[in-house]
């Protein structure tokens, strides 16, 4: 019996390019159970009316209504919204945008996409790694809720970061020392000393990387303790 492949939209809102090589690179894993619809691949419109899945990724811009109505016309299109990397899922870097202007309340105000649309999974890294998103297919196909419940937690989440790891999970006490944090940062904001974070603020982006990645701060996200 041969199954039918998942519809897979991929749409990108804006960002760095990293997360849609991130997709590109886990594809040829993926080949065999999903076809994705990218806009690198084909030319024109979208091949389908509907998806099974789409992979969102980069930040909304509140002050682009177009990029507003894209996204709720992708949420009528798609039966699951998945926020793929940390603009995405948490606003992330974006946080940062300026418009290379000096400082304007209408130059900072990207949000993550859970801000306009119902998101299903948030999948946060900068980027997240190609093997993660080919586990996350695995376990969807699967059916496996259980193995994506922090994906699913944090699509409700709107902004994490070092800040929160270390408020959560370090000064609480909760740390074990694992060394996932300094392991997952992507720009070097988190060492550690004497098995003990610490947070170069100046070097944090807001991607949350850290904080999906330590698994006591996981822990806490699946048990709802984190602010949304």
């Amino acid at each position: 019996m041969v199954m039918e492949k998942l519809k897979v939209l991929h749409v990108d809102i804006g960002g760095c390019e990293g997360c849609n090589v991130s997709i590109i690179r886990a594809y040829p894993k993926l080949m065999d159970s999903v076809e994705l619809d990218i806009s690198y691949l084909r030319d024109g419109e979208c091949m389908y009316d509907e998806y099974d899945v789409a992979l969102i990724t980069g930040g909304v811009c509140m002050n682009e209504p177009r990029i507003g109505e894209e996204l709720k016309e992708i949420r009528e299109k798609a039966k699951v919204v998945v926020a793929f990397g940390s603009c995405a899922a948490l606003g992330g870097i974006l946080r940062f945008c300026r418009g290379g202007q000096a400082p304007r309340p209408d130059h900072r105000n990207f949000q993550p996409i859970n801000s306009v649309i119902e998101v299903d999974y948030s999948i946060p890294g900068c980027p997240p790694t190609p093997q993660m998103l080919q586990s996350f297919f695995k376990y969807f196909m699967a059916g496996n809720e259980t193995r994506l419940r922090l994906f699913k937690v944090t699509a409700g989440v709107k902004k994490l970061s070092g800040f929160d790891l270390i408020d959560d999970v370090v000064l609480t006490g909760l740390c074990i020392g694992c060394g996932a944090c300094e392991l997952s940062c992507p720009t070097g904001a988190i060492k550690l000393i004497d098995k003990r974070p610490t947070l170069a603020q100046e070097r944090c982006i807001r991607c949350g990387t850290c904080y999906i990645r330590c698994p006591r701060a996981s822990q806490i996200i699946c048990l709802g303790g984190v602010k949304t």
